[in-house]
């Protein structure tokens, strides 16, 4: 399945030499974040991280506006150059499938031609609720950008769930694998970080204002 899937995938967007037969970036994440980097909530599957809220009410605009200065201040802190962001898509249906929401990653600067790694895990299932025949995926595409990309990245997060365009219907992962921090901005309300500890250290300590309140109390035990 996952050989002419992708390949279906790669031929459409041109970039069929650029399938690796090993997945670096994918043997990182798991090495770094010991095979949890995808578990949600972030925050909550991991020992040490930490929870930032963003917006604070206000109209959609207000909250997108303010969620968007926030989370790009924050983020501004941890990536130097490289990011790396991973795609990630829930279905039951092949990648190609998807291919409009990758096309739209594109167009606005997101998804480079070189560079790219696909890989999928099939979602754990309660057979006693098995309704039909599908099988339910997660994939996941990974690709690398520079950091002038980071305010597009988090542009495309923060309109989930407020309908600003564009929009891509995909889940987005933040990492910078040399300093071995994530970073997951789910939508505008909030966003986790996890990893280097030194770096959340000085990100406790920088932005302590902009915590979330309800989980203050773990993050104060772990970095106060």
């Amino acid at each position: 399945m996952a050989g002419p899937t992708f390949h279906s995938f790669a031929a459409t967007f041109g970039c069929v030499g650029d399938i690796k037969a090993t997945m670096n970036i994918r043997e990182s994440i798991q090495s770094q974040f010991s095979g949890k980097a995808f578990e949600r909530p972030l925050f909550y599957s991991h020992d040490k991280g930490l929870r930032f809220e963003l917006s604070l009410g206000g109209d959609w605009l207000d909250q997108f506006d303010l969620a968007l200065r926030k989370s790009h201040e924050i983020c501004e802190d941890i990536f130097d150059k490289e990011i790396v962001a991973c795609y990630r898509i829930f279905s039951d249906e092949p990648l190609v499938s998807s291919i409009s929401t990758f096309r739209e990653l594109r167009d606005i600067g997101l998804f480079p031609e070189r560079d790219k790694e696909h890989w999928f895990e099939r979602v754990a299932v309660d057979e006693d609720w098995i309704e039909d025949e599908n099988e339910d995926y997660w994939h996941t595409v990974a690709v690398k950008l520079p950091k002038s990309s980071l305010k597009k990245l988090l542009w495309c997060s923060m309109a989930q769930d407020l309908g600003v365009k564009p929009c891509p219907q995909v889940n987005i992962y933040l990492f910078d694998l040399s300093k071995g921090v994530e970073v997951w901005p789910y939508d505008d309300r909030g966003m986790d970080v996890i990893g280097n500890t030194a770096m959340l250290s000085q990100l406790y300590k920088k932005f302590n204002s902009y915590l979330l309140d309800y989980d203050r109390e773990i993050m104060d035990t772990n970095f106060g």
